[in-house]
Order: structure tokens, then sequence, then C-alpha cells
């Protein structure tokens, strides 16, 4: 028999091997906003190394679900329902659905108008999809696939924590600079094909299309529903031309026309942003009496 003393030796030694579950809640609840971030851009960035394949696909949901992952342990069972509650709310006056579904047209469009008056020929190789097929395209995987993956976490949950902080036009660009992160992966392979002005680009679009998203949230009492239609309709009119993103208004150009409508959408977003800014202030229409969540921190 092994001596007692040598037991005892022995168990002082051994490591304990394991996840201290206690601890990791610990820091979600002390830390959700960085918890948040860090679930949201891990789980895309191996669905992106994957390829968006098979089941890795999924992956794409981490922001949506790593925001309900966080609040119902960072604000238990009262913030979830609050943070499920926005996606489904929906009375928030006409107005702002035609201006979630009808501005991403008007921006494009003018980037498209501008393009052609600049002198890119005039895309003749587009083929119009029937009427159905662009409004199967909007749901799925517009509304329900992208922008479900997507704006509960931004919108629905990262930004008002950062609303509870400061000033709505300080909260709208960190949630920018954050997602433009996010996209990390496809910044990287337009570097890597070269494109580098397309990583610019990108990355002003992002910021200041979250002003505008900012911008509809504080109007519409923190609906993240009209945040997705908004997103939805973007990708619809803007996207890559991809089965995920139709594009209507993107594809079809020569490669030097798609540089200048690239550079043009960008230039219509900045100008939007800076209307919505000066127009609407730094707090972005922000009625302060929204703001629900007790001062947590980032």
């Amino acid at each position: 028999p092994v001596p007692d003393r040598l037991q005892q030796t022995a168990g002082r030694d051994t490591p304990a091997i394991g996840i201290d579950v206690n601890t990791i809640i610990s820091l979600i609840r002390r830390y959700p906003q960085a918890s948040f971030w860090c679930i949201a851009c891990t789980t895309f960035f191996v669905a992106a190394f994957q390829g968006f394949s098979g089941a890795w696909a999924f992956l794409i949901y981490g922001s949506f679900l790593g925001g309900a992952l966080v609040t119902g342990i960072a604000d238990g069972r009262s913030g979830l329902k609050l943070y499920l509650g926005r996606i489904l709310r929906w009375r928030v006056g006409l107005v702002w659905y035609v201006i979630a579904l009808a501005l991403p047209l008007l921006l494009n469009g003018l980037a498209f108008g501008l393009n052609i008056a600049l002198g890119a020929a005039p895309p003749g190789a587009i083929e119009w999809p029937f009427i159905e097929n662009v409004a199967i395209a909007f749901f799925w995987p517009g509304l329900l696939g992208i922008a479900l993956a997507e704006e509960p976490g931004f919108r629905g949950f990262a930004l008002p924590r950062l609303l509870d902080q400061g000033t709505a036009i300080q909260a709208a660009l960190i949630v920018g600079a954050l997602h433009t992160l996010w996209h990390l992966p496809l910044l990287v392979q337009m570097l890597l094909e070269g494109y580098f002005i397309g990583v610019l680009t990108k990355g002003l679009i992002i910021v200041s299309a979250s002003i505008l998203f900012t911008w509809l949230f504080n109007n519409t009492g923190g609906s993240v529903l009209i945040a997705m239609l908004l997103h939805a309709s973007e990708d619809l009119f803007a996207g890559d031309g991809s089965a995920l993103t139709l594009g209507l208004l993107q594809t079809g150009f020569s490669e030097t026309d798609l540089v200048r409508q690239d550079i043009l959408e960008a230039t219509v977003f900045v100008a939007m942003a800076a209307l919505v800014v000066l127009f609407a202030g730094r707090e972005l229409g922000r009625d302060t009496s929204l703001i629900t969540l007790a001062r947590a921190p980032v």
C-alpha cells in the first residue's frame, strides 16, 4: 500500500483539469460587451475559415445567439425577454418601414445613376430576376438569414449598452468600427485579391450605415425588426450578386466601373450619415427615457 504521506503529496501536485464555469460566468457578467464581441467574431471567423459550407454556415448566427447567451447571463430572464422582444417590435409607424425598405434603393440608385453619368457603361449583362425571386431572396437569405444573424446582436445587444455609456453618435461609431472588424475575413480576402480600395469603401459604408441604423433604432423605440428590414433591403440592392446577396444595382459593371460604383456608394453613404447627424444631432433622435438597461460595464 502507498503511504498516506505519498498519497497526500500526489494529490497536491496533480493539477485539476477542467473549466471553471463560475469564473467564466463571472467574467461575462463583468464584461458583457467584450464577451459578446469575442463570441460574435470567433464564430464568424470560424465560419469564414470553413468557407461557410455545410453545418459551419450556422455559425453566422453566432452574433444573434451570442447576444442571447450573454444577455441571459448578465441580465437574467427579464433582459433576455427584452432582447428577443426587440426583434418582434413592429408597432413603430409606417414611415419607418418605408425608410428602412426604400432608403437603400434611393442611396444605391443615386450611386448607380452617378456612375452612369460619369461614363460607366450601362450594365447590359444584368438579368433582372422575376419579382417573386426578388421577394424570396429578400426574406431568405436576406431577412431571416443574414439580417437575423447580425442585427439582434449588433443593434439589439451592443448598441443599447453603448447608448447607456455615452452619446448616440459615439455608440454608432463604436458599433460601426467593431462591425467592420467583424468583417475581417472578408476584408482580408479583398486584400489578397488586390482590391485595396474595396476595403476602404466597405469600412466607410459600414460605419456610415451604423449612424443610420442608430437613428432608426432611437426613433422606433429600439426596434431590431426595422434594422433587419434595412439590412435585408441593402443586401438586395448593393450585394455582390451572389446567391446570398442579389445586388441588383451592383452587378453587371466592368471592373473599372465597379470600382467607381463602390467609391460612389461609399460617398453617398457618408453624405447620408452627415445629413442625419446634421438634422438629428449627436443623440440621433434618442429619447433617454427609452434606455431601460442599468449602467453596465462595457
